[in-house]
């Protein structure tokens, strides 16, 4: 919440599904790494340039300081975000099986118009959920240095794209200190 090539990129206070609090601070840093990708701050001297440069982020924390998390706690923070009226809902994450929770959670987000865009995985196996609702879902597995599919990434018919992931960069964790 407080990186300088994100901080004027935040808005509102977010919400925190894991600690059931407002405090959307991410303190596992995979959250910070993928929204500094996305949309950090371009021609501010720090760091590197998000892709999507107009782009604002809603912060919502569903995973805990260990990278872990449950399909409901994931289900409330999509919806959550889809009543905030989020047109994009990032998810990094995955489940290795279906759930009626996440499935109707992604549904409501996708009818209330938002993009739903989610990693495929990244341990070699069959695409995660929730990339694997295809109908509903953009599925993104991950390239390597060399442009070529990562080799721990996810690969199956509900791959939509592949896109730099394996070993890139992004925003460094803020130094010690930094955070509030």
């Amino acid at each position: 919440l407080t990186h300088p090539d994100l901080k004027n990129k935040i808005v509102g206070p977010g919400k925190d599904f894991v600690n059931d609090d407002l405090n959307a601070s991410d303190d596992f840093f995979h959250g910070t790494a993928v929204a500094g990708i996305a949309a950090a701050e371009t021609d501010n001297n720090e760091g590197i340039a998000g892709v999507a440069w107009k782009a604002k982020i809603l912060p919502v924390k569903v995973l805990d300081a260990s990278g872990l998390g449950t399909a409901e706690d994931v289900a409330d923070g999509i919806r959550w975000a889809a009543d905030q009226g989020a047109q994009v809902i990032n998810l990094s994450l995955g489940f290795d099986e279906a759930s009626w929770t996440l499935l109707t959670a992604v549904q409501y987000a996708f009818d209330k118009g938002a993009v739903l865009v989610a990693a495929a995985g990244s341990d070699g196996g069959t695409v995660e959920y929730p990339a694997a609702f295809a109908e509903y879902v953009l599925a993104v597995g991950a390239t390597d240095y060399n442009d070529t599919v990562w080799e721990l990434s996810e690969s199956g018919i509900e791959v939509d794209v592949d896109a730099p992931g394996g070993a890139g960069q992004s925003v460094a964790p803020p130094r010690l200190g930094a955070r509030s």
